[in-house]
């Protein structure tokens, strides 16, 4: 089951409608809208979810358990991320849980263990 989470919308993309800039547990993130059934209205609050997509190549690496200041970071003007957080089965635990993103079948040698994941966006459904 995936969870939902609320989201207020900072901003709407001025040339790519599907971009938002949401803030979710005080942390502002730019996602691609991947479904919305009505207009989507800034200063609003959502309830949202979210999912990952993950590029080609192997991008999953186990991390060291040093102490970070973000479970994120942005790295570039476009949409990618690099997430850090827990794998715990077919969870990634990181600002929030990504459900079914079966990054543990490539790596089970992971599971439970601190990883950091390069991303090339973060999907959100309205």
């Amino acid at each position: 089951m995936t969870k939902r989470y609320e989201a207020v919308v900072l901003a709407v993309g001025p040339v790519i409608e599907d971009e938002v800039l949401l803030l979710v547990k005080c942390l502002e993130i730019k996602c691609f809208t991947s479904y919305s059934p009505s207009k989507i209205e800034v200063g609003e609050t959502y309830e949202v979810e979210f999912d990952l997509v993950l590029p080609d190549n192997d991008v999953v690496i186990e991390a060291a358990e040093e102490p970070i200041t973000t479970l994120i970071e942005m790295k570039d003007s476009g949409f990618s991320y690099v997430l850090y957080g827990y794998l715990d089965g077919s969870v990634f635990r990181s600002f929030v849980d990504f459900s079914d993103q079966e990054i543990h079948y490539d790596h089970p040698h992971l599971n439970g263990r601190f990883v950091k994941i390069q991303v090339d966006r973060i999907d959100v459904s309205f």
